[in-house]
């Protein structure tokens, strides 16, 4: 499920983790948020499909936590910049990942 880009006021809905874990979201009240921010109303369907999103996405940040370079989670883990939303980091962090394949199959440098 594709969520656009929303106003940074659901950035309290992050809750500071432990150090190196993964932060923590209030799934249910950020997508309640997203939805009516949406569709003007909470729907059933969207609401529920966007919290089996997200529990999948945080289901597979945290066991991949660990293998995730620190840049990669510094830079797609920022509420400024990025919803918070295990979604929108797996996302980005998988992008990251996929940018390097492709710039190390080409033998060209990132240009950052």
């Amino acid at each position: 499920m594709f969520i656009p880009f929303l106003p940074i006021a659901l950035v309290g809905h992050v809750l500071v983790a432990a150090t190196a874990g993964l932060p923590r979201i209030d799934i249910q009240k950020s997508c309640r948020e997203s939805s009516d921010a949406l569709y003007g109303t909470t729907t059933k369907s969207v609401f529920d499909s966007c919290v089996e999103d997200e529990k999948d996405a945080s289901a597979k940040l945290t066991k991949d936590w660990a293998t995730f370079p620190s840049a990669d989670k510094a830079r797609c883990v920022h509420a400024a910049i990025y919803l918070p939303s295990y979604v929108e980091w797996l996302t980005c962090i998988e992008g990251e990942s996929a940018l390097r394949r492709i710039h190390k199959d080409a033998g060209t440098a990132p240009s950052r």
